[in-house]
């Protein structure tokens, strides 16, 4: 190093060392590297989809499109507004049009959206947004009705279903993650394994476990989240237990997730979903608020809502409140055993009184869209025995404790259906089998 360091004279007599000559130069190649990475980072992959898909999203004119992710720890709304160009009001305008077509419990960061501008800058007038490798939210501004109209763009894919298997050595959660197997997966197993098994008390090492995904694959990579159908724990002390997924044509139905062989909800939560479609318009904690534009804390969570739809009670208890503000509108306040409240606002209908007992799963109001808001919608809202607020998101919850008539018949040709695909992957070496037609 110190002939490296070497001092030298240049024409002018000055001194200079090398090394922190070199320094400064590395220091410029490795900002210009970030700078051309960071730029590439916002181009659409070709693979993504086909050029003609491409064309027509950008109707023929990619380079005049803007590019950007959703940024970690940021909202929609803040992440547009990165971009350079756009302002506060015309990223209210496209968040609030895709809430009732994106889930947003789903929003994660690096997330793809793109958009193109007017001539004058003052309109969004077409917005892509990609939540994976195939599907594509388009919003296309109306200049007639001066409103964003929604189309869905979702490209072909396969699914296939692959089996996953093994033993306890020492926690379920371990030998799943050992297999490499998806978090998403492991909660699912986890949670629903916990409801058939004493998991902590009777779980012994040398019980087997196996676990049937659903997988969509598009141009050979997988597009999560993959789906569990299935999932079995045969242990030596608990004997064998067998979980089947139940799903709806409407994806959004409170009734999908996993039941036992008999058709009971395996969830360990007695809280009921508030509607019967579950649809995330807008999440819980901080957040811009969709009328005013400012940042607040969200309390609660506002779910998707036509007006006039029945709302239901999550838990017995007594109502406590009823009324109406201005921010509120129409609203009721439920309490519980063990002092937790639950919180009902923008109601068209109140169907209960002060002081009535109520049950849970017992309709009381009709969905509405009083008060403070920007459409129909249920903001719904659960605060603990010492009066904090808690995320209904963490609250697991059920549609109904176990499925009755034609939705149990549903339930057991569904069941079925995955014996049968389950005794084809277990039949090949690879563990993995094509499943297009899927399970309804």
């Amino acid at each position: 190093m110190g002939k490296f360091n070497k001092l030298f004279e240049n024409r002018s007599g000055k001194k200079f060392t090398v090394l922190p000559g070199l320094i400064l130069f590395l220091y410029f190649v490795c900002w210009i590297y970030l700078l051309v990475g960071f730029k590439n980072s916002f181009k659409v992959p070709e693979s993504r989809f086909s050029k003609n898909l491409l064309k027509s999203i950008t109707d023929g004119k990619a380079n005049l499109w803007f590019f950007g992710k959703i940024l970690p720890f940021k909202g929609f709304e803040d992440s547009i507004m990165a971009v350079d160009g756009v302002k506060l009001p015309q990223a209210l305008k496209i968040v609030n049009a895709l809430r009732n077509h994106v889930d947003f419990r789903f929003l994660k960061a690096g997330e793809r959206f793109w958009f193109r501008l007017s001539e004058n800058g003052k309109i969004i007038e077409r917005f892509v947004y990609s939540p994976d490798r195939i599907t594509f939210h388009i919003l296309s501004w109306d200049y007639k009705t001066k409103r964003y109209v929604h189309s869905l763009i979702v490209l072909p894919f396969k699914l296939r279903c692959r089996l996953i298997e093994g033993e306890v050595e020492s926690t379920l959660n371990n030998a799943l993650k050992e297999l490499g197997v998806d978090r998403s997966v492991r909660n699912t197993v986890n949670n629903v394994v916990e409801c058939l098994v004493p998991i902590r008390t009777s779980a012994r090492k040398g019980d087997k476990f196996k676990v049937l995904i659903e997988e969509r694959v598009f141009e050979g990579e997988v597009v999560p989240p993959p789906v569990v159908l299935y999932a079995c724990y045969n242990g030596m002390k608990t004997g064998k237990k067998e979980a089947f997924l139940y799903r709806e044509k409407d994806e959004k139905s409170s009734f999908n997730g996993h039941y036992s062989s008999n058709g009971k909800a395996l969830i360990a939560s007695a809280f009921r979903y508030p509607l019967r479609r579950i649809h995330v318009t807008s999440p819980f904690g901080w957040r811009r608020h969709p009328v005013t534009g400012k940042k607040s804390f969200h309390n609660g969570v506002d779910y998707r809502a036509r007006v006039g739809e029945p709302v239901f009670a999550v838990y017995n208890g007594v109502v406590i409140k009823t009324g109406y503000t201005s921010h509120n509108g129409k609203f009721i306040v439920i309490k519980h055993p063990g002092g937790i409240k639950t919180y009902y606002l923008h109601l068209s209908r109140i169907l209960v009184r002060r002081g009535w007992h109520v049950k849970a799963g017992q309709i009381i109001a009709k969905s509405g869209a009083t008060g403070r808001v920007n459409g129909p919608h249920l903001h719904f809202g659960i605060r603990d025995s010492r009066g904090k607020w808690v995320n209904p998101l963490l609250k697991r919850m059920i549609a109904t404790p176990k499925l009755k008539g034609k939705r149990l018949e549903r339930f057991k040709n569904q069941m079925e259906h995955i014996k049968k695909i389950l005794k084809r992957v277990e039949s090949v070496p690879e563990k993995t089998v094509n499943c297009d037609k899927g399970i309804l």
